[in-house]
């Protein structure tokens, strides 16, 4: 992975009564993976139409996970895949194979990043200079030493786990060894974890947003893959991908997850694939779905009731 030199940006924080010491993950998979839908679907609609104003009536689309050209992608692939869309026009949520748990690799940092903004909100302190250095070498350039020296700041798997348990998510588990590439995670908490850069009232003020949506719409260009996939230029697309191989060069975990906004369609994407033949392989494979996904959420494509 690249190194840069990072940016001086100082993110002034709001305080949120949130408690984050000693909070963990419950463990009720089943049950907290139906309410947690359950609620993405519900709130996805009404939070975000108070951001997002459309002058033209927003129809609701087919599950793009149904498409011929995604059961084609499936049929056609070894390994496994996890995945997960939020149309945030509408709040409608589609999720395939929900239950599927993947590695994060360095999609981690996002949850990383997330965690720190919100204890500087609380502390009411912006970061400093050596902090914003390290941010913008862990997203822009997925600089593994400077996610390890952020995770250790933050407190490391205790801190990031009562961060994301405060955000709703029930299926992560930072690893407890320092590890930070090695957790799990499953597709509807990486949609959890998007929501809260774009969602409002969330743990997260607007421009501790706007921050991390910045450094993620300018990841290095050859880590632009991913959920990009098929999204034409213009679009305003904010990702992190992550990448490693798990038991050798043979059998690769491939992750993508991001925002994607523009020419009538506002979205977040996280596709999850492992045991890839190769890193390449399950690079194509997310660009294949996201196009997909793309071409399914074209305005005015509508479900059939």
């Amino acid at each position: 992975m690249a190194w840069a030199s990072g940016i001086a940006v100082a993110v002034l924080i709001g305080g949120l009564a949130v408690d984050l010491a000693a909070h963990r993950r419950s463990h009720a998979k089943t049950a907290a993976h139906r309410s947690i839908s359950a609620r993405v679907s519900a709130e996805g609609a009404g939070r975000t139409r108070r951001r997002v104003v459309s002058r033209t009536p927003v129809t609701r689309a087919v599950d793009p996970f149904s498409t011929p050209a995604a059961r084609a992608d499936f049929a056609a692939r070894s390994g496994k895949i996890t995945a997960a869309v939020q149309d945030l026009r509408t709040g409608q949520t589609w999720l395939y194979h929900p239950h599927g748990r993947a590695q994060t690799a360095s999609i981690m940092k996002v949850d990383i990043l997330e965690t720190l903004l919100h204890q500087a909100q609380i502390a009411n302190t912006p970061l400093d200079d050596d902090e914003t250095d390290l941010v913008q070498g862990m997203i822009e350039n997925s600089n593994d030493d400077d996610a390890t020296d952020l995770w250790d700041q933050t407190g490391g798997s205790s801190a990031v786990a009562a961060y994301n348990a405060a955000a709703g998510l029930t299926e992560t588990v930072p690893n407890p060894d320092g590890y930070w590439g090695e957790s799990t995670t499953s597709a509807i908490d990486q949609i959890l974890l998007l929501r809260e850069l774009v969602l409002p009232h969330g743990l997260l003020n607007q421009a501790s947003q706007d921050y991390e949506l910045r450094l993620m719409e300018n990841v290095e260009a050859d880590q632009a893959w991913g959920v990009s996939g098929g999204v034409p230029r213009g679009v305003n697309i904010a990702l992190k991908n992550g990448w490693v191989p798990i038991t050798g060069a043979t059998n690769w975990e491939v992750n993508s997850i991001g925002r994607v906004k523009g020419d009538g369609r506002f979205y977040l994407i996280a596709v999850l694939t492992t045991h890839d033949p190769s890193e390449a392989y399950g690079i194509d494979t997310i660009d294949g779905l996201s196009k997909v996904i793309w071409d399914q959420l074209a305005r005015g494509r509508t479900a059939r009731v």
